[in-house]
């Protein structure tokens, strides 16, 4: 199973109460569609780069969860149809391990004294 991050944009007039019941749902799907929730980061309220529906604010959410890709589908698809989601991203996780680019010490060190050269 792959690991997905997808994080939305919540209306920010939503009181933190209804904040917390639209994470708990989203929460919900996930398992439901035979996911796992690994980690919630609540971002906060937080300025828009720029207005979306003539807002300039929003409320962040992130949820790491890994399952099917057909989880990440239907999660998007039911996101898109509930009124107080103003944005969805979903990409694929990545370990910060595997981001860190790979050098080959010899190379390296072959490279250092071209310069020095």
């Amino acid at each position: 199973m792959n690991k997905y991050e997808t994080t939305f944009i919540l209306e920010p007039g939503l009181d933190e109460g209804r904040v917390n019941n639209e994470i708990d749902r989203v929460s919900g799907w996930i398992k439901e569609l035979g996911g796992e929730v690994l980690e919630v980061q609540r971002w906060g309220k937080r300025r828009l780069s720029y207005e979306i529906h003539r807002k300039r604010d929003g409320i962040y959410t992130l949820l790491l969860y890994q399952g099917p890709g057909v989880v990440v589908k239907e999660i998007e698809r039911r996101l898109r149809l509930n009124e107080s989601v103003m944005r969805i991203l979903t990409v694929m996780h990545v370990p910060p391990e595997l981001t860190q680019p790979q050098v080959d010490p010899e190379l390296a060190s072959a490279a250092e004294e071209a310069a020095d050269e």
